[in-house]
């Protein structure tokens, strides 16, 4: 999968199936060249949200932290005690 900004400068990703996924949520800086500059890994996190996932963007360090960060976010913004992230996957450039 790989992290790419589109001609409206909006950060999009492309997967096997797609080259024009969008990215629901961002949790880490919101341009490419930032994004690229940071220590951490970019990774998406799917959350389970009716019949299509909603994606959120995070940098972190691991698969796990990347999770855990969503999961915090979903509790604490959203009041959503129950979330059901479903997959966390790499990013590459």
């Amino acid at each position: 999968m790989k992290l790419y900004k589109n001609e409206h400068n909006e950060l999009k990703f492309s997967d096997k199936f797609s080259s024009d996924n969008a990215i629901h949520f961002i949790h880490c800086a919101e341009t490419l060249e930032e994004i690229k500059e940071d220590s951490a890994t970019p990774y998406l996190v799917a959350e389970e949200c009716t019949n299509f996932p909603k994606i959120h963007l995070v940098t972190n360090f691991s698969e796990d932290e990347a999770l855990q960060q969503v999961d915090e976010y979903l509790k604490e913004q959203e009041n959503n005690e129950d979330s059901h992230l479903i997959g966390v996957f790499k990013l590459d450039f």
